[in-house]
């Protein structure tokens, strides 16, 4: 694990405190009237220039790290493949979709139109969103998972199917399109196929991500 010197979260902190420090030396500036007028601006200008620096050297470290799932945004580090684990995956992922829609398990009621461009531009996306929605829905109450699962669009679901079918799993996917085809005959299904495979989800958004992390590089598209 590589490891910057600052974080960009402390050279931001940086940034805004030597913004404050200028402010405070520019009023001082204003305030006297004899030869440390100059002094003090003097100062507040040594002091924001400083403070563009830090956030020009923030915006570095947050930019050259090209690799979605392997840029540690919190603390501004750069993990390697061996290092990740599903909890950091699926954070990025939550952030990933939070910019489509206000909680992914919006996703089976209907996938956003920009939602599908960004599957364009990007298709390796498309199987760990498909994992994280079937992850999702494991999550819910017992109560909850046939309604949900009933509510949802045909064409979602298959577009859902076709992108595990992409990540290697067919029979999964033939499994869950076959319960929304034939809910009536396969409701009893529905519950324990998704409370019984929570770890399976897990673990296959986890080796996708893993053994596929060379698309997520942004430096190639």
């Amino acid at each position: 694990m590589k490891e910057n010197k600052f974080s960009f979260r402390q050279l931001r902190l940086f940034a805004f405190a030597l913004s404050a420090l200028a402010l405070v030396f520019f009023v001082l500036a204003c305030a006297t009237n004899d030869g440390t007028a100059i002094f003090f601006g003097v100062m507040a200008a040594a002091s924001l220039f400083t403070g563009c620096v830090c956030l020009y050297l923030a915006h570095r470290i947050t930019t050259k790290h090209t690799n979605f799932f392997l840029f540690d945004r919190r603390r501004g580090i750069t993990l390697t493949p061996e290092t990740l684990t599903f909890p950091f995956i699926n954070d990025n992922l939550t952030y990933f979709l939070s910019a489509y829609v206000d909680k992914s398990l919006d996703l089976w009621e209907e996938i956003p139109k920009n939602l599908e461009m960004a599957f364009e531009a990007t298709p390796a996306y498309r199987t760990p969103v498909a994992f994280r929605m079937l992850h999702d829905m494991s999550l819910q109450e017992e109560k909850d998972i046939v309604p949900l699962f009933l509510a949802a669009e045909k064409r979602t679901v298959a577009a859902l199917c076709r992108a595990i079918k992409a990540g290697g799993d067919k029979e999964m996917a033939d499994i869950i399109f076959e319960m929304k085809c034939d809910p009536e005959r396969l409701s009893t299904r529905i519950v324990p196929f998704f409370k019984k495979n929570k770890r399976i989800f897990e673990g296959r958004l986890y080796h996708y991500v893993k053994n596929h992390i060379d698309e997520f590089d942004t430096a190639k598209k």
